[in-house]
């Protein structure tokens, strides 16, 4: 891969899955700035290993797989116990605007409470990935990915039922 091809490719990559890694990294990180943080190491390391990327894997399961890895190091070395973000603001809102950002506050208090392959799993099928990209991801096999989903729907359910709430 010459210099020019890595550098659009790289491009494509950013462009394409910026939100995406960004929200894995929200997902796994109370700051904004350490997610930001995180957000700019990933990519720091997909543009380093770039030039292995042998297209075996597609591309979005492979910059998942870097994704990963790295906020799992990311917050380890950071954050041995990441406090539960605040997802709602103080401004003047309706009921039912209020209401919602409490269900999904509610959601993601409760994903955040999962153990650490779930809260994965969960953020990805979040984002749309299929079984298989799940898999690919997480190192488990398809099957299992959806044994894997059944169980966190479940503990999920129950989670928010400790909240106050019911099904979200």
């Amino acid at each position: 891969m010459n210099a020019e091809e890595r550098e659009r490719l790289f491009l494509e990559l950013f462009q394409e899955y910026r939100e995406r890694i960004l929200r894995l990294c929200r997902g796994y990180l109370d700051s904004p700035d350490d997610a930001e943080d995180l957000f700019q190491e990933i990519m720091t390391r997909v543009w380093h290993n770039l030039p292995g990327f042998r297209g075996e894997a597609r591309a979005s399961t492979w910059l998942y797989r870097i994704a990963v890895n790295s906020a799992l190091l990311f917050r380890g070395k950071r954050m041995a116990s990441a406090p539960l973000r605040d997802v709602a603001d103080g401004g003047a809102a309706p009921p039912e605007e209020i209401e919602k950002r409490e269900r999904v506050a509610a959601l993601d208090r409760a994903i955040a409470a999962l153990p650490e392959q779930d809260r994965l799993i969960a953020t990805l099928l979040l984002e749309g990935l299929s079984y298989k990209e799940i898999a690919e991801i997480a190192g488990i096999t398809v099957n299992y990915v959806g044994v894997k989903i059944a169980r966190i729907k479940q503990a999920l359910e129950k989670l928010l039922g400790e909240f106050g709430y019911g099904r979200v």
